[in-house]
């Protein structure tokens, strides 16, 4: 007689089902196959790379949110929204099942896995404004408060950034329009290397510990000059304000400006103050322009740790040099005329494994100018981005150099499989 298998099902207790041995491991082969199936089918559904182009929007006015950081918990993978709102993630197909994060500050968070994410040909994200009142507050000791503030995040820096040497692999785009046209882009892939992380050293020792080298770059114009293939990577540079001291985060500099609490609002579900600073003395020493005549800004400190997660300023000055915001010009061998001269940049931060890094850069410039010799009145203007595609703190590569002019071919291999990053691979 067939030996069976007693299998005690939840249905009734008193019941018992009898089936033989043979039968039973007919049915526990049938189940495994169906569930290799099942996984097989699955593995074959998920793309080796999930292609996710989105839009955020404020659903109270329907207008983009530019500059917000969109990226994958637990990963270097993320992007920034440009002017429009418009993004775009890769990501490799074995985080379908982390979670996307797109924050900016002022508004709600959103959080959606990659899987949900999937689907359409766009992702609409809106985001509601996060804003609290501000108790009015009698301005003297709203200024000492808030210089304690900045004092206090001055202090927290080595603990909330990075201290060790590091690579950041970046996406750099500078455009340039003469009398408001396109005469100039140029799109690179570089490689920055930072000896120190973010111990912070005045301009010069910070210049001197970091180096950089183009990966690859693309442009509608072919270099004739010096003044042609030379960028504005050292200024963007310049403008990461934790990293240096010749700007607000200066406790030295701190007397040198008026302050005022402009807002409460939400960043990540963490609350931050937003700080509105202007300088009553703008010198070289505090804000890194030997002709600036006007400096003010927002500074945006998160509660909890008072951590630095962004920075706005906004410059007025009597001249330019080409060779960079910090340097003299020889104003007789200046072929031209300021009429007016500002610009604007916007600098965000964002953590990793409980530290923070450099996010995206955004550097807008405006000239109105007279040529000496005809009188002509002409326009310039300039807007340049980095944003950092991916840390390396484990073995960084030693890039002792600055590579000011790239001088290689056009790869459009490259240029193709380009913004698709690898975590850790």
């Amino acid at each position: 007689m067939a030996r069976e298998l007693i299998v005690l099902l939840n249905i009734n207790k008193t019941e018992q089902i009898h089936i033989p041995m043979q039968k039973y491991f007919i049915l526990l082969l049938s189940t495994i196959f169906l569930s290799l199936s099942a996984l097989a089918q699955e593995d074959q559904e998920t793309p080796k790379i999930i292609r996710i182009v989105g839009k955020l929007t404020n659903d109270k006015t329907n207008e983009p949110i530019p500059f917000a950081n969109v990226g994958v918990i637990g990963s270097y993978i993320g992007a920034a929204s440009n002017l429009d709102g418009i993004f775009e993630l890769k990501i490799p197909g074995k985080l379908i099942d982390q979670t996307i994060q797109a924050s900016a500050v002022g508004f709600s968070t959103f959080s959606k896995s990659v899987r949900l994410c999937m689907g359409g040909d766009t992702l609409k994200i809106d985001l509601t404004p996060q804003n609290y009142s501000i108790a009015e507050v009698e301005v003297m000791a709203e200024s000492l408060v808030l210089k304690k503030r900045i004092k206090t995040a001055i202090e927290r820096i080595p603990d909330n950034y990075l201290q060790t040497p590091f690579n950041y692999d970046v996406y750099y785009r500078s455009e340039k329009f003469k009398n408001e046209k396109l005469n100039r882009l140029r799109e690179a892939a570089i490689r920055i290397y930072d000896d120190k992380g973010y111990q912070r050293a005045d301009a010069y020792q910070v210049f001197k510990e970091r180096g950089y080298k183009f990966l690859q770059v693309r442009k509608n114009f072919e270099t004739a000059s010096l003044a042609d293939g030379s960028t504005y990577l050292d200024e963007l540079l310049e403008m990461d304000i934790v990293r240096g001291r010749g700007n607000i985060l200066n406790g030295n500099h701190l007397d040198f400006y008026d302050l005022k609490l402009e807002q409460i609002t939400a960043y990540e579900n963490d609350s931050i103050w937003v700080i509105g600073y202007k300088s009553k003395r703008p010198i070289l020493s505090n804000t890194g322009d030997y002709y600036a005549t006007e400096y003010s800004g927002k500074l945006y400190i998160k509660i909890k740790d008072f951590a630095v997660v962004k920075n706005e300023t906004h410059v007025v000055a009597s001249n330019y040099s080409t060779q960079g915001r910090s340097f003299y010009v020889n104003e007789e061998r200046q072929k031209w005329k300021p009429i007016k001269v500002e610009y604007d940049f916007s600098v965000t931060y964002k953590k990793h494994s409980g530290r923070y890094y450099l996010s995206y850069v955004n550097y807008k410039r405006h000239h109105k100018t007279k040529d000496k010799t005809t009188h002509d009145i002409s326009t310039m203007d300039v807007n340049t981005e980095m944003l950092i595609t991916k840390i390396n703190t484990a073995k960084p590569e030693i890039i002792e150099k600055r590579a000011y002019y790239e001088n290689m071919p056009y790869d459009k291999k490259f240029w193709e499989s380009y913004n698709i990053i690898f975590d850790g691979e």
